[in-house]
């Protein structure tokens, strides 16, 4: 079995638990439940909505999208470190709203500071309020 799918099976192990604890406490937002999906149910993209950003995640490969912060970023001692809440709360770093700008005038960074970590989510302008995720990490 491929690097890919084992840690996506171990992503929708935590989600799952994640989706215990939280089952009486709190409810998903929109964005944590599409995003809950498209784990749980190994879709290849998704769309939701954060601000008056559609922000579509497609699984993408190894250099850009959801296989490449997954296979890079996901998990222990990884460069970039993200962990599965933080996965499912990609959202939350398009909410904070601060943009960086970018070399490519095509792209979006989204940077949110939390618990010592800065939060980079790359996206790429598809259409005037279209972006697709290309990347995703703790650096």
């Amino acid at each position: 079995m491929s690097e890919y799918f084992l840690k996506l099976q171990n992503l929708q192990k935590e989600f799952k638990e994640i989706d215990k604890r939280r089952a009486n406490k709190w409810e998903f937002k929109p964005h944590q439940r599409a995003i809950f999906d498209f784990v749980m149910k190994s879709k290849k993209y998704v769309v939701f909505n954060v601000l008056e950003y559609e922000i579509v995640l497609r699984v993408g490969n190894e250099r850009y999208g959801f296989k490449h912060f997954l296979l890079r970023h996901y998990g222990d001692g990884c460069e970039g470190e993200i962990k599965a809440l933080d996965i499912l709360n990609i959202g939350n770093v398009v909410r904070n709203n601060i943009v960086l700008p970018a070399k490519d005038k095509k792209r979006v960074i989204f940077m949110q500071n939390k618990g010592g970590l800065k939060y980079s989510l790359v996206l790429e302008k598809r259409e005037s309020s279209k972006l697709v995720v290309s990347f995703f990490s703790s650096e």
